[in-house]
């Protein structure tokens, strides 16, 4: 399989764990040392919330429960290579969160041996 879809394919197990609310998916497709920090917009409010920092305990946590009432809606994740070297790669998603809720995610992925691993996420909403 080339590089291209396996980087891809790794990526989209990221909404996929949260989706079908998969904490196996964190074992099997993040790094141990996962970092996930991002920006949440409140659009009630219209303005921004504070950073957010998660760790792979923490995020998780948050994959077990986030689904629970299927506020996923099943739109497909736009995931867009935007760099891709012999042992990292950089992928943009772009994912509808919940109803009309979309985010921006950065994924920094590594690969050891053959397979690619999810190492970092910088994320924020799409206001």
């Amino acid at each position: 399989m080339k590089q291209e879809s396996l980087v891809i394919e790794t990526a989209r197990k990221y909404p996929m764990a949260f989706k079908q609310m998969d904490t196996k998916l964190i074992d099997i497709f993040f790094s141990k040392k996962i970092s996930k920090i991002g920006y949440e917009y409140d659009y009630i409010k219209k303005s921004w919330m504070g950073m957010t920092n998660m760790n792979c305990d923490d995020l998780k946590t948050s994959v077990a429960s986030y689904n629970q009432n299927n506020i996923m809606p099943d739109t497909e994740p736009d995931i867009t290579i935007l760099d891709l070297q012999d042992k990292i790669a950089i992928v943009k998603v772009e994912i509808e969160w919940a109803p009309k809720i979309f985010r921006f995610d950065y994924l920094l992925l590594t690969k050891e041996d053959k397979n690619w691993c999810i190492e970092k996420i910088l994320w924020q909403s799409i206001p």
